[in-house]
């Protein structure tokens, strides 16, 4: 019997239940259609048993079977509730409560970004509400610089090596003097990101404007989206201050924590 079932049994719990949750969550991590033989010998639970719960889950349009296989995959319905889930429980409205905190902490904008087609897309931004600040915010939609950004650079640190490899493989655009355009050095610094778990870009694309950022994980440790702070260089030098990158960091590890990932446990303390 698989232990992480046999330890939800108990009064209010019916296990039946939770062996099809097992089941689909086994499925999503193959992520790819599964026989029944290789769903049993990884729940630990018989054939027939696995077939009898299979056999329900298509019943109910959760999983399909496909015909030339005979593997199972997940279904449409499974896919729509996903959807609804994630426009009730998505990043945007767990990230702005900390995203508050974060610009009154710092009293520069807080960005939100995530990755869409290999690029950092900004989906969120608060401006900065300081009286003693320059304003500086991000468009939401804007999708800032791939390789001379500190959201470009995370979500690139993280981007699958092909996607990596693609980039780098020619001329790198420079903004200004400032601006990163030894692949060499882009390397190097996506290695670091993985590393510290955070970005500067200091005047890289528009002279006197500076970004932190740090990347944001879910409960496997996959990076889903960054969140950072953009102001003056006046206000975010270079180097920043290590009490900004320590806001922005316990920004991210508060969000991450919020989706299950411990990927900030031994870098950064949560708001």
């Amino acid at each position: 019997m698989n232990k992480d079932i046999e330890n939800t049994e108990s009064g209010t719990m019916v296990r039946s239940i939770a062996v099809s949750f097992k089941l689909l969550d086994t499925m999503v991590r193959a992520g790819e259609p599964m026989r029944i033989t290789e769903l049993a010998r990884q729940l630990g639970e018989s054939k027939a048993k696995v077939h009898r719960h299979l056999s329900t889950l298509r019943s109910l349009g959760v999983v399909e079977q496909e015909k030339t296989s005979e593997k199972y995959r997940l279904g449409w319905k499974l896919f729509r509730l996903g959807q609804a889930a994630f426009e009730q429980f998505d990043l945007k409205t767990i990230a702005e409560p900390h995203m508050v905190r974060l610009r009154d902490l710092t009293a520069q904008s807080a960005v939100l970004a995530v990755p869409s087609g290999g690029e950092a897309m900004v989906i969120a931004s608060l401006d900065n509400t300081s009286d003693t600040s320059l304003r500086i915010s991000a468009v939401p939609g804007a999708t800032p610089p791939t390789t001379a950004s500190a959201q470009g650079r995370i979500v690139l640190a993280y981007a699958s090596p092909e996607h990596q490899e693609q980039l780098l493989a020619g001329p790198l655009t420079a903004y200004n003097e400032k601006s990163m355009t030894d692949i060499g050095s882009v390397r190097e610094r996506l290695e670091l990101i993985r590393t510290r778990l955070y970005d500067t870009a200091i005047e890289e694309v528009m002279l006197g404007f500076s970004t932190i950022a740090a990347p944001i994980f879910d409960a496997d440790n996959n990076m889903i989206g960054t969140v950072g702070v953009i102001g003056s260089v006046q206000y975010i030098a270079d180097p920043p201050k290590p009490q900004q990158i320590a806001h922005v960091q316990s920004c991210a590890a508060t969000i991450s924590e919020a989706f299950g990932s411990d990927a900030y446990k031994n870098t950064a303390d949560p708001f």
